[in-house]
């Protein structure tokens, strides 16, 4: 699918201590049969991954942050650099993935064919390139991706340019710079996880799809599971909460009010379930979530109303 290319297509890979995967992600976009344009922003890493990407790869544009800024944020300022640069698409990747040579011309071409489509994704591989990522998996469901599973597994031809789905996660985002006009950059009101949640909502909401596309592909080397909150060390399973609730409340796409009734009746249910059970720890954790958000409330709905505003946070 080689052809003539004159769009500027810049890659956004945030890093934080990511040095064993330094090779397979830059080698792999140094073998795109587009031309790419590399922007790294820096969450503060304390390994060698810089020092080898500033040796391995000079062409490479480093921002460095001064503290770690999370996914989000960081994103942002790779987002924004590559904007001014004249950027037609900007093409989100994580530290710990790495493309096929056609992946992001495949991309590109279907974007051209779909506008409609805001936001695109290949099919997400595991570390090994042999089966798909746990998480992906998911997200292809009928729940998520109608049609998609059907059409592969009994090879209905031909399998669709692209699929709609609800969500799928950021580790190979291909976003259009007519979409982040419309929909602006990541909402910073989330702290880490949540903001691909986030956008998808928005996406919807300004008039977008989220595709992916069965022809391209990307390997993603993280672990193979499905994450259960429960087992997570207490503050890291209270953040996880918050963001939950973040993500419920922060959804445009429906009213403050029904909002807030879900993310009260849930929280309602969670602590009296634990109250009742004598998990008191487990109450406690719901009640400091619940005080947390509600002490947010306004600041939510600031972001909410700005959110439905073209190019939010552009300008921030």
């Amino acid at each position: 699918m080689e052809s003539e290319n004159t769009t500027n297509i810049f890659v956004i890979i945030v890093t934080y201590n990511g040095a064993k995967w330094v090779e397979k992600c830059f080698d792999s976009l140094k073998t795109s049969i587009v031309p790419l344009q590399i922007i790294v922003v820096d969450n503060q890493s304390t390994d060698n991954s810089i020092d080898l990407i500033r040796s391995g790869y000079p062409d490479v544009k480093i921002i460095q942050s001064q503290v770690n800024l999370g996914f989000g944020k960081a994103n942002n300022i790779g987002i924004s650099e590559a904007l001014n640069q004249g950027a037609d698409y900007v093409f989100l990747l994580n530290q710990d993935a790495w493309i096929m040579p056609e992946t992001v011309a495949t991309l590109v071409t279907v974007q051209e064919k779909h506008p409609e489509y805001f936001v695109l994704s290949p099919v997400h591989l595991d570390g090994t390139g042999k089966k798909l990522d746990f998480g992906f998996s998911i997200y292809i469901s009928p729940y998520h991706c109608e049609n998609m599973v059907s059409d592969l597994i009994l090879r209905n031809e031909p399998p669709q340019e692209v699929y709609t789905t609800t969500f799928v996660n950021a580790a190979f985002w291909l976003i259009s710079r007519h979409a982040i006009e419309q929909i602006g950059l990541f909402d910073p009101i989330f702290p880490h996880y949540g903001e691909d949640d986030d956008y998808m909502h928005r996406v919807i909401y300004h008039g977008g799809k989220t595709g992916i596309c069965p022809a391209a592909f990307g390997c993603h080397d993280r672990i193979q599971e499905l994450a259960s909150v429960q087992k997570f060390p207490y503050e890291k399973r209270y953040k996880r909460q918050v963001v939950g609730c973040l993500i419920t409340l922060m959804n445009i796409n429906r009213s403050f009010y029904h909002c807030f009734m879900v993310f009260l009746r849930s929280r309602m249910e969670f602590f009296f379930s634990a109250f009742f059970k004598l998990k008191f720890k487990e109450s406690y954790l719901e009640m400091k979530v619940f005080v947390h958000i509600f002490f947010m409330i306004k600041k939510i709905k600031r972001h909410r109303l700005k959110n439905m505003q073209k190019e939010s946070w552009l300008n921030h």
